[in-house]
Formats: structure tokens, sequence, C-alpha cells
């Protein structure tokens, strides 16, 4: 072997021992979950739209807040009701806060003020990484009329008017009285 191909092999083993020193590795894994799944892990669900979205510092990590006004309860504290809270404050590890090194979580969803959303969550009290249902399967948003979640799969009727997972939507007027008819059952309650 060459001196020159011996001094690249050194430089490369030394460029990889020095990646794996500095190196941090992040992954977001989650179980994909059927919609029923989706709601029955659910502790609130609710459908309103964002007003403002901040981050602060927990400990030495920085999390990025968003809050909701609430438009509609469909789950409450694990209970099919249409009252609860008027604003909902969310927390999601990940952002930039003083104090923090600014942390990306790949694979969180990213709000902005105005957004419209549904979301099954683990309560706001929830202390997981993303208090969403399945890490990011319990959103889905509002664009033209039509709900949709990360997969692009939309809230629909189906023929027996169950609300589902399709890929072409029905208005929230459609869906929302059978998302709480789904959840009384889901939770056996008439």
């Amino acid at each position: 072997m060459s001196t020159i191909a011996r001094a690249q092999l050194a430089s490369f083993a030394a460029l990889l021992l020095l990646c794996a020193a500095i190196g941090v590795g992040h992954a977001t894994a989650f179980q994909a979950l059927r919609f029923e799944e989706r709601l029955e892990r659910a502790v609130d669900v609710f459908v309103g739209r964002v007003t403002s979205v901040s981050s602060e510092r927990r400990d030495d990590d920085p999390w990025t807040v968003v809050s909701i006004a609430v438009d509609e309860w469909v789950l409450y504290d694990s209970t099919v009701t249409e009252t609860g809270p008027f604003d909902v404050d969310l927390a999601f590890l990940g952002g930039s806060a003083t104090g923090t090194a600014p942390r990306q979580v790949a694979g969180f969803p990213v709000f902005a003020v105005g957004d419209r959303v549904l979301v099954a969550s683990y309560g706001a009290d929830s202390t997981a990484a993303s208090p969403l249902v399945g890490v990011t399967q319990g959103l889905w948003r509002e664009a033209n009329g039509v709900w949709r979640d990360d997969d692009d799969q939309a809230l629909a009727i189906d023929a027996t008017g169950r609300v589902q997972l399709a890929r072409d939507g029905d208005p929230e007027i459609v869906w929302l009285p059978a998302l709480r008819t789904l959840l009384r059952e889901l939770r056996g309650t008439p």
C-alpha cells in the first residue's frame, strides 16, 4: 500500500472516530396504530385552532408549547363529552429555549398559528416527549374542508355511517357526530 493510500486510510479512520465521539444519533420510531386504536388510547379528543407556538426550558431541555383554542370537545379526561376547557396547551420535546441547546426531534409535527386541528392526546398533563397518541398519529389538520393526518389519510364516513380514514374526506359536520358515536362504542357508553 502506498504512503498516500495509508495516509488517506488513516485520515478516514480518524474521521470515523471523531464522528463516533461527537455524533449523537436521534431516532423517532413508533408503532402504526389503527384509527380505532388511536381513539382507544386517547385521554382527550378535540377540535381547535392553534393560537400560539412558543418555547420554554424544562430542566435542561427545550420544549415547544402549542396553545390551542378548543372549538369542540369530543372526549375530555377519558369521558365522551361536549364540554371541557376553552384552551389547551400541549408540550412537545424540542425547539430552542434560552439556556439550552436547540433540539429538533425528527418526525414531530410542526404547528403554525391559525392551524385548525383535530387532536387525540394523552392529555394536557402528559409528560411524554409528544402528547399526541402514537407520537403524531393523533393529529389531523383541516385544509379546504378536508381533515388529513400526516399519512394523508382523510376523515370520512363509510357506507354504514361510521367514521374511518380514507383517501377522500367528508366535511366536519358529517364526521364529527360519527366520531362521538364511535368513541361511545369504544368506551362502552350508550
